[in-house]
């Protein structure tokens, strides 16, 4: 078969046979090919789009116009070679992507667009069993479960298999199937390689959840891959009819592909090998869903005879910031060779400072992006973005732009009190402030699960009314009574007694935390285990942060103000249909968009790269990679931030700033730092601390000295800013402080919650 030179063999024969590079375009699109849209390529995209049979790897970098070449190239395949467009396969990987194709395909094709296989590898699959449904076992009603619909059934099978949910959990055994899922790995074959007690027990609900699925007439997200990978095995002329109707197969996001899709891909494409797979092995940032960057990085193996092209330029970014970026992401070694450049101007240079702590962070980027606008009357909120490698991160940000009246978004996320462990949280601490809170009783009852089923709840409910008591009353002579004998509704009541018995003698971020362990409710996140729990459990940990927080700037803080502040917090967010808004984002949601400015928050070891990648060489791969995409997300500025101590976990930690910062060069880099840049850096996942943060640290804990905070002494509050020690009582961590702040007078403070640093 022939094939057609590459644009790269065109260039030279024209060059020596004195062709004006400008002219190249006629030789290589003719000009009766009339096709507008050709015009406005650069020459490797051109070269992509008039590609000819065989294998094709777009090695598509930041910002390089992929989308653009992805609906080029199928315009061209339908307007130039008269491919049908039912012919035609593309596969995205969100359905916003493929709306957006086909919307750019009507304008280049016409109603034809209609016609195309187009849609995500979900869609695609569901399409395939209804069109084979008798061959597939599967009725044309099929039914499509959710998350919420699986784990209902996975509780079910446990429940019929007599597995408790208190050994195991059902959204642990849920993530195991749905990862053998991920890798085309059936009930039968997970059973056989089953090592581990969990494993053995998650093999045995997964084939009665397979079954059950059956009965129902439904697949979830999973089947709809692996389902139509097992129809095209299973049935060779299926698969020969499906191979010759595809003539050509183009996908998107290709290095976030997971096995299974891999599989389904490799088997559509075996007939015509007309597999054109655009993707950056350099953007591969979801091995937590299953993506497996092995498949874009083993593309050239699978298909010797491939072609390999690369996007290299960037239409977005400046060149500083493609620098610096590039500069991240080349220390990575299981990556595919390719560098960004730019027409664009240089730009400013990055911009890097050091925090005192996430608030004087969070006010250095409120006041960069003031700066921002009010040094350039074209730029708005909305060209505006936060990101941070945490959604537990967000909440200091929302804080202190509501404190300073700027309107923001959280793409990808819920504002952090409407997050269901904060609400959840709070509801327990409702239950506490105010026991005829009813509606709070209901959400956290059965909130890690204690048998109180409706039917149960509705006798308690009758019994209070009967008797003229709260709710939280009536469960409490229930349970004396004997008309209910719930070991776990005894230790829910004890645990809130506890709080009430000892508020005035304990701190109430402490008597939270406390609440939230003796009635389960943590150790339900804990012993879950998944990425999402595990989030979970961080954002708990935050809002006891939040706590300590409130009770350091209120000098009488009660658990009634505390929660007066969180529905103000909830009530104030007036801003969600304003179209001018700061963005707020973590680092995954921030694939796909683009800003004009961009400030990353929280680059430090253990938080970024995270502390998970500690022992994993891929995974911090992984989170260099993460790095590289929300640095190219920046058109104009980028602006990065850490801070010297974080509070974590309700602790506050001295922090190390991030191996990313000291990779980007000198020379792009503007920084305000309390440390000079040349000193030799020592990354381990151990608090760090500069010799002005040891000589700060023993001040505050030697209770050798008499006097380790004296009277006289000239200290710094993270919110309260400068001040000086009036009075003190105690010693140590414990001792009892008056300090006289200049700008917010007087505060009694006590040395351990209170995040003092002595000036020098």
């Amino acid at each position: 078969m022939f094939k057609r030179p590459s644009f790269s063999t065109v260039v030279l024969v024209c060059l020596f046979g004195g062709v004006c590079v400008k002219n190249i375009y006629t030789y290589i699109i003719p000009l009766e090919i009339n096709l507008p849209f050709l015009k406005s390529l650069n020459p490797i995209q051109a070269e992509a789009v008039t590609f000819g049979d065989g294998p094709l790897l777009i090695l598509a970098g930041a910002g390089s116009g992929k989308t653009k070449v992805l609906t080029a190239r199928i315009a061209y395949l339908v307007l130039k070679k008269s491919v049908p467009p039912e012919n035609v396969l593309a596969v995205t990987f969100t359905n916003k992507a493929a709306s957006e194709m086909r919307r750019r395909l009507f304008s280049l094709i016409g109603d034809r667009a209609q016609r195309l296989w187009l849609g995500t590898f979900h869609s695609i699959g569901v399409k395939l069993l209804r069109r084979e449904a008798r061959a597939a076992g599967v009725g044309r009603d099929l039914t499509i479960y959710d998350d919420d619909d699986q784990l209902s059934l996975i509780k079910q099978a446990m429940g019929e298999l007599s597995i408790s949910e208190k050994t195991f959990s059902p959204k642990a055994v849920l993530a195991r199937i749905n990862q053998a899922k991920n890798e085309n790995i059936g009930a039968s074959e997970f059973a056989k390689d089953a090592r581990d007690f969990l494993s053995e027990r998650a093999a045995r609900v997964y084939s009665l959840y397979q079954k059950k699925l059956r009965e129902y007439g439904a697949m979830d997200f999973g089947d709809l891959i692996c389902e139509p990978v097992k129809l095209l095995r299973q049935n060779p002329h299926i698969l020969k009819g499906y191979q010759d109707l595809f003539q050509y197969l183009l996908v998107d996001e290709y290095q976030d592909t997971n096995r299974a899709q891999y599989e389904l891909t490799n088997l559509l494409a075996s007939g015509t090998r007309n597999l054109l797979a655009v993707g950056d092995p350099d953007q591969s940032i979801y091995a937590w869903r299953g993506a497996d960057i092995s498949n874009i990085l083993d593309f050239e193996k699978d298909y010797p005879d491939s072609t390999t092209l690369r996007l290299e330029q960037n239409y977005r970014s400046t060149k500083n910031i493609l620098a610096a970026a590039n500069s991240v992401i080349v220390k990575n070694r299981t990556r595919l060779e390719k560098t960004l450049w730019t027409e664009n101007q240089a730009g400013e240079t990055l911009l890097f400072e050091e925090a005192r702590d996430e608030y004087d962070e969070a006010r250095r980027v409120i006041k960069g992006i003031k700066g921002l606008l009010d040094g350039d009357r074209s730029c708005s909120y909305r060209d505006c973005a936060i990101f941070y490698r945490t959604n537990a991160q967000s909440r200091v940000f929302e804080e202190q732009l509501m404190r300073e009246g700027i309107p923001y978004t959280i793409v990808g996320g819920v504002r952090f009190y409407d997050r269901k462990e904060i609400k959840d949280a709070v509801a327990y601490l409702r239950v506490i402030a105010n026991p005829n809170d009813s509606l709070s009783l209901q959400r956290v009852i059965n909130n890690p699960p204690r048998g109180v089923g409706k039917a149960t709840f509705d006798r308690v409910l009758a019994l209070g009314a009967e008797r003229g008591i709260s709710l939280f009353q009536a469960f409490g002579e229930a349970m004396e009574s004997g008309a209910l004998n719930k070991t776990r509704v005894r230790g829910f009541l004890e645990a809130c007694e506890g709080f009430r018995k000892d508020i005035g003698r304990l701190s109430l971020h402490e008597l939270a935390l406390r609440l939230l362990e003796d009635s389960g409710y943590m150790l339900m996140w804990q012993e879950d285990g998944s990425e999402e729990a595990m989030e979970r459990v961080e954002n708990i940990f935050e809002f006891i942060s939040a706590i300590k927080d409130f009770e350091s700037v209120n000098k009488d803080a009660s658990l009634s103000g505390f929660l007066d502040q969180v529905a103000l917090i909830s009530d104030m967010d007036t801003y969600d249909d304003a179209p001018d808004r700061v963005t707020l984002m973590t680092l995954h949601s921030a694939k796909g968009l683009e800003f004009r400015a961009v400030f990353m928050a929280g680059m430090e070891e253990g938080l970024f790269p995270h502390s998970r990648s500690k022992d994993d060489p891929e995974s911090l791969e992984e989170e260099r990679r993460l790095c590289y995409v929300g640095m190219t997300r920046a058109r104009e500025r980028l602006h990065l931030y850490s801070a010297k101590t974080r509070t974590v976990y309700g602790e506050t930690r001295y922090q190390m700033r991030s191996r990313f910062i000291d990779e980007i060069p000198p020379e792009l880099l503007t920084m305000t730092s309390t440390e000079p840049r040349e000193e030799k850096r020592v990354y381990t996942d151990e608090p760090y601390y500069t010799s002005e943060d040891s000589q700060a640290a023993a001040h505050m804990d030697d209770t050798s000295d008499p006097l380790p905070w004296k009277v006289g002494t000239k200290v710094m509050h993270p919110s309260f800013g400068p001040g000086v020690i009036k009075e003190r009582s105690g010693q140590g961590p414990d001792a009892k402080l008056t300090v006289n702040f200049k700008d917010f007078g007087v505060k009694k403070l006590v040395v351990k919650y209170a995040s003092l640093s002595p000036v020098r």
